[in-house]
């Protein structure tokens, strides 16, 4: 009857395909036998590759190592590879602030992945390794029921996953999670296998325990004799209908998307991901906060984000404000700037690297004739005034060089010693410039980034040269979007002097 199920199970969920790697996580304890003697009776139908890992938790010392002797002389009575990890759980979890439940967890799926390294260090594709783990039906009963002491909504309602994607390209599998504790039981002593019983099991030390040796029990006796089946059958309903909500969101999700802008490339920003604002907002709340956690995910933040960071994401995202940000556990980190969300990781390698190529930064000056700056510089020449004066040397990852040119008689009309008065630096309280069209008046640096939508985050990155409090040059010396001199000294067909500006950067 359990092989049966757990073959239904595989097949129903598409566990497993043919020529699949599996990694077995074999504590010694009857779920774990239990699916390591029904995967090696699949075997040869799945055509399947096993090994498996032990976790020797260090936490029952003499129990510990009569674990870890037990699983290796299974294995090597099987022929089954078996890689042992030693790791001192107690310690780990005072040291990280964890529980040992939580310390004991991410110390067995560091060790799963550590083996699946191993396995595509040898050529064996990601996608084809699985790692097989002992979850079965009580379990799912005992985690609902503590999600739902906990407040959980529609997600965690769906209970634990069949299948999810690890690391490394890798599948997550519960090939017994159809199975009830007593069926594991009784097939394991049908098989004559006498599984190691962890006593700490029996002790109403953790949470789940209490759930396991307590509520359940109780409510068994007195509410629902089918208590298990009747959580189970909850958690099905349940995801049903949040797989529908994220086939919504994940169409919803390609169609916000957009491409990368002046406006949403961030300094210090790396994995960016944009999303049209307007449409995210217009979406109900349970189809946005699943395509805000798909982003997230994109880009690797795939934990940790709690009910009041989405409650706050939202103030953000349905407020008037222009800009805003929401900080997330890891530098992970939600903008909105005007019309879009921007989602992202801040890391210090790249505000370093900002950093130095602003400290490299140089301003060169050269005064030329009409005649020469057309030799010289002929293709743009032809461009005049169409170009606006920009005229872009090169660029690469190391360096780049950016020239723009303006009329320098008409510099010379409103100031004196131009050449020497003239200064590459960063914005400044009461300068102001003249954009391209601008007949009447001069507007504020503030105001003039604000109608260029440049987000707050980057203004102070950028590099004006100017003369005085006058600006003559905007310019973005990190992504390069945005490059634009004074309308007011732009050159044009009658002019006879140029003033040629070049900003270089070497790294």
């Amino acid at each position: 009857m359990v092989k049966r199920l757990v073959k239904e199970t595989i097949i129903n969920n598409n566990l497993l395909e043919k020529g699949d790697y599996v990694i077995i996580g074999l504590s010694g304890g009857p779920d774990s036998m239990c699916l390591f003697s029904v995967l090696l009776e699949l075997q040869d139908e799945f055509k399947l590759s096993i090994s498996a890992v032990h976790v020797n938790h260090m936490l029952r010392p003499t129990f510990a190592y009569e674990d870890q002797e037990y699983v290796e002389k299974f294995c090597a009575k099987e022929n089954i590879p078996c890689k042992v990890v030693a790791r001192d759980c107690t310690k780990i979890a005072k040291e990280q602030g964890l529980t040992e439940e939580e310390a004991g967890r991410n110390i067995r799926y560091e060790a799963f992945y550590e083996m699946a390294k191993e396995l595509i260090n040898k050529g064996i594709p990601g996608e084809k390794i699985k790692i097989a783990v002992a979850q079965n039906k009580n379990d799912q009963a005992e985690t609902l029921l503590m999600r739902i002491m906990r407040g959980t909504g529609v997600n965690g309602l769906s209970g634990i996953e069949y299948k999810r994607a690890g690391e490394h390209r890798t599948s997550i599998i519960r090939p017994i999670l159809d199975v009830d504790r007593s069926d594991i039981e009784k097939y394991c002593a049908k098989k004559n296998i006498n599984p190691k019983e962890d006593h700490t099991n029996e002790q109403g030390i953790y949470t789940r325990n209490k759930i396991r040796l307590e509520l359940l029990p109780y409510m068994a006796k007195n509410f629902n004799e089918n208590i298990v089946d009747t959580l189970v059958r909850l958690s099905q309903n349940a995801k049903e209908d949040n797989e529908y909500i994220w086939n919504q969101a994940k169409i919803e999700y390609l169609a916000l998307k957009k491409p990368k802008s002046r406006r949403s490339t961030f300094v210090g920003a790396k994995k960016l991901i944009v999303m049209d604002r307007v449409g995210l907002n217009q979406l109900d709340l349970a189809v946005r906060r699943r395509i805000i956690l798909l982003a997230f995910a994109e880009i690797g933040l795939t934990q940790d984000i709690l009910a009041a960071h989405f409650n706050m994401i939202d103030q953000i995202l349905l407020s008037k404000s222009a800009s805003a940000k929401v900080n997330l556990p890891n530098n992970y980190e939600i903008s909105v700037s005007y019309d879009e969300a921007i989602i992202y990781l801040k890391t210090h390698d790249q505000l370093k690297k900002t950093q130095e190529v602003i400290q490299n930064l140089h301003l060169d000056i050269k005064v030329m004739k009409v005649r020469e700056y057309a030799q010289t510089y002929e293709q743009e020449f032809r461009k005049v005034p169409q170009s606006c004066g920009i005229i872009k040397h090169c660029e690469t990852e190391r360096m780049y060089r950016l020239s723009v040119a303006l009329d320098y008689e008409a510099l010379e009309s409103v100031t004196e010693n131009v050449e020497q008065n003239i200064v590459l630096r960063s914005r400044q309280q009461g300068d102001y410039f003249v954009p391209k069209g601008m007949t009447l008046g001069r507007k504020k640096i503030q105001d003039y980034f604000v109608d260029r939508k440049i987000p707050k985050e980057n203004r102070d990155f950028y590099k004006l040269v100017a003369i005085g409090k006058e600006v003559l040059w905007v310019f973005d010396p990190i992504h390069h979007w945005h490059n634009e001199i004074s309308g007011k000294y732009m050159v044009t067909n009658s002019t006879k002097k140029v003033l040629l500006l070049e900003i270089s950067s070497d790294l």
